[in-house]
């Protein structure tokens, strides 16, 4: 009764269309497929624990995709470190080329700079030696002057200073070839330095004193009274004025005319002897001293005061006018030597 009741239950329930159908049991597919899952999934979380698992406690893959991997990126390296070693070959082929090429140009300089000391060691000598001919230049020209100055003019000081510029113009040069000139020029210099004063000036003095005390010698003309006469009375005036006594001298200067003569030719005379004072001219000043002499004689009487002048004149009659100078020249003419390339004389 009880299945006739369930058999009726199915069929009005099949029967209805509102009803939905009812679920079967998994079958042997269901369940392959549930362990196939259940597989992938303990293989998915096997693999993930072991990506998760220190490097070192992993051992290498030996399969062949990692293998055929790990060559090929050996390959690769291998070519980029070959491409890299022939770069760098390639740069130190390019260095190398440059290297030699700054060593040339390190050596081309160097030469070049040995070339310019040689011209500026050159340059140099040459210019000291242009002033060393500039210095000779001037010391010829100082003691030429020194020389001429001594000679012609007689100026002994302006000669004293041109030979101390000509010796301190020497000083700067030092080389052994101009030793012996610096010695000799400073010779010269202390040779001069010792001359005692020139006896031109007192002579010249002495034929000044002569020429402005002429008007106070006692004349040898008719007439003529001494300067120095003391006073007399009219009458010896007188007698004096009439009766004249003086020594017959065939020389004698009487008329006017000759007296006038013969002293213009004193005054000449006088200037005859400043000119041969002046040039150094030993022998044309003892003769025009002489001469001189000869003239007061003829136009003066013969006093004390004639005979003092007389005296006077004997003693500058004589007087050396030229100095004893034995280095005088010496100098210069040594310069000139040595400019000229001979050896210089000690």
């Amino acid at each position: 009764m009880f299945s006739r009741s369930l058999s009726a239950v199915d069929t009005v329930l099949e029967q209805s269309s509102d009803t939905p159908p009812a679920r079967r049991p998994f079958g042997a597919l269901g369940w392959l497929l549930l362990c196939a899952v259940l597989a992938a999934g303990v293989y998915g979380a096997w693999r993930g624990w072991q990506a998760l698992r220190p490097s070192e406690e992993a051992g290498p893959d030996l399969s062949p995709e990692a293998l055929d991997a790990r060559l090929l990126e050996a390959e690769q390296a291998l070519v980029s470190l070959r491409r890299t070693h022939h770069g760098l070959d390639q740069r130190l082929t390019d260095t190398t080329a440059r290297t030699g090429l700054l060593r040339d140009e390190v050596l081309g300089v160097g030469q070049r700079a040995a070339i310019l000391e040689d011209n500026l060691r050159e340059l140099s000598a040459q210019a000291s030696e242009g002033r060393d001919a500039l210095r000779l230049d001037e010391v010829e020209l100082l003691l030429s002057l020194a020389q001429a100055r001594l000679d012609i003019a007689g100026d002994l000081p302006g000669a004293i200073q041109a030979t101390s510029l000509a010796h301190d113009t020497l000083a700067p040069l030092t080389d052994p070839l101009y030793i012996n000139l610096r010695q000799t020029v400073g010779q010269e210099l202390a040779a001069l330095r010792a001359l005692p004063a020139d006896p031109r000036t007192a002579a010249a003095a002495e034929l000044d004193a002569l020429q402005s005390g002429l008007a106070g010698f006692t004349s040898r003309a008719p007439g003529s009274t001494p300067a120095a006469a003391p006073a007399a009375s009219g009458w010896q005036r007188l007698l004096d004025a009439v009766v004249q006594v003086r020594p017959s001298n065939p020389q004698d200067l009487i008329s006017p005319a000759d007296r006038a003569t013969g002293e213009a030719t004193l005054a000449l005379e006088l200037a005859l002897a400043r000119t041969a004072l002046d040039r150094r001219d030993e022998g044309g000043f003892r003769a025009g001293i002489q001469r001189i002499d000869q003239w007061l004689q003829r136009l003066y009487a013969d006093d004390a005061s004639l005979r003092a002048q007389r005296e006077k004149l004997s003693g500058l009659a004589t007087l050396t006018l030229r100095p004893d100078l034995p280095l005088q020249g010496a100098g210069l003419q040594q310069l000139r030597d040595l400019r000229r390339g001979r050896t210089p004389a000690p």
